[in-house]
């Protein structure tokens, strides 16, 4: 379950990471890249709800993580600016990086 757990929080960071030119150029900006790590993200923690004892949260949790995957698909298909896009992401992943300093 450790290793589920860091898998989803790896997905997270360098998704975070993606989002910020500054630290990882056009390495991680991809535009597929969003929706890898948000699909390792969503399926740690379904494994984690079925598989060990369910994550606090965990419907909040998934919610956050399919609006942010929303928010990717719909930068991909031209319908939000990345200006827009990229600040509510980083929000949304803050509130999930809290939920993982106190797991």
């Amino acid at each position: 379950m450790v290793v589920v757990r860091y898998a989803a929080l790896a997905a997270l960071v360098v998704w975070v990471a993606g989002m910020l030119p500054i630290v990882a150029g056009d390495l991680l900006r991809g535009p597929w890249f969003p929706l890898e790590c948000g699909g390792v993200m969503l399926l740690s923690l379904v494994v984690l709800k079925f598989v060990g004892p369910p994550p606090r949260a965990f419907t909040l949790r998934a919610g956050i993580v399919a609006v942010m995957l929303a928010v990717a698909v719909l930068t991909i298909a031209g319908r939000v600016v990345p200006a827009i896009a990229a600040p509510i992401n980083l929000i949304l992943a803050a509130i999930l990086l809290f939920w993982y300093v106190y797991e």
